[in-house]
């Protein structure tokens, strides 16, 4: 229970790094600080103006670290007690909080390249996966959910596009291609107009995987039979939080890439990906066995009922 709860602790504390890290972007403070892992020499600079964002922010991810690194403790705890994920997974969570610090310090030395902040985001999101399949994986025994093949194929397909969606966001954000379609919810009047330049390409593909995520939430959610518990809660969930994520993104090209609009917009897909994340963990594919089962008594019923 230890683990669990201080995954949890974990997970939401790289949730509010995350924000933060929002922030320092949305602020323009990812270079107020041109040194690192130092500010101007000191580990505890005058926090005023974008110092106080950007420093901040690598004060909290430190706090991360630390965290991690008890986890790596507990997770070894778990691993003596017989649990065979717990040694590796304790591991890669603090073999990836290590390279992203690397990656953040890489991208203040080098002055924000793309590709570096892409992956400094994109690493961040596979850490926050990992903390939350930790606290499912330590989590008091409990039956995970017989749900459809297929439906379970389709889960991961959401949830793999959704990381892609995040990633494209990364690239929208970080390219200044924010701005670059004015026009709601079409871009330069179509969903993808070719020939267009570069960075109108990024955002109309970020819309595009949007509508495309959007989509398989809806079916995914469909196709899941019923569920109780938390996993019923996320079922519900999804769909009303990837309409308001769509709501959110309208909003910032609107509000012209408002903090509280880009920011929100960065956390409520956070939290989407979190939410497949955790139902992947809560359900689990149905043997084929079961499911020949439960259909041949459904056929013979709707043959019966023909016949009367």
């Amino acid at each position: 229970m230890w683990t669990h709860r201080f995954a949890i602790l974990t997970a939401c504390a790289t949730f509010m790094l995350l924000l933060i890290g929002g922030i320092v972007h949305g602020t323009g403070s990812s270079l107020a600080c041109p040194d690192w892992p130092l500010c101007f020499n000191q580990f505890f600079p005058e926090m005023k103006g974008n110092v106080f964002f950007e420093h901040g922010h690598r004060l909290f991810a430190s706090l991360v670290g630390v965290l991690t690194l008890i986890l790596c403790g507990l997770c070894f705890g778990a691993a003596r007690q017989g649990k065979r994920w717990g040694l590796r997974l304790g591991l890669l969570a603090v073999g990836l909080v290590i390279f992203q610090g690397v990656l953040g310090g890489l991208t203040v030395i080098y002055k924000l390249p793309t590709l570096i902040s892409l992956a400094h985001l994109c690493t961040s999101m596979l850490f926050f996966a990992l903390v939350l399949s930790i606290a499912c994986l330590s989590q008091p025994p409990h039956e995970r959910l017989a749900v459809p093949r297929f439906s379970y194929r389709l889960l991961i397909a959401t949830a793999v596009l959704c990381y892609l969606q995040i990633t494209l966001g990364g690239l929208v954000r970080h390219t200044g291609a924010g701005l670059a379609c004015l026009e709601i919810p079409f871009c330069k009047g179509g969903l993808l107009p070719l020939g267009e330049h570069p960075l109108v390409m990024i955002q109309a593909l970020h819309r595009l995987t949007a509508l495309l995520l959007t989509c398989a939430l809806v079916a995914s959610t469909l196709l899941l039979p019923r569920l109780s518990g938390f996993a019923r809660i996320i079922k519900q969930t999804l769909p009303l939080l990837v309409v308001f994520q769509i709501a959110l993104g309208l909003e910032s090209v609107r509000s012209f890439l408002g903090l509280v609009q880009v920011t929100s917009h960065l956390g409520v897909g956070a939290l989407l990906w979190a939410l497949l994340v955790v139902e992947l963990w809560l359900v689990r594919p149905m043997a084929q066995a079961t499911e020949v089962s439960t259909e041949i008594p459904t056929a013979l019923a709707s043959q019966q009922g023909g016949v009367a």
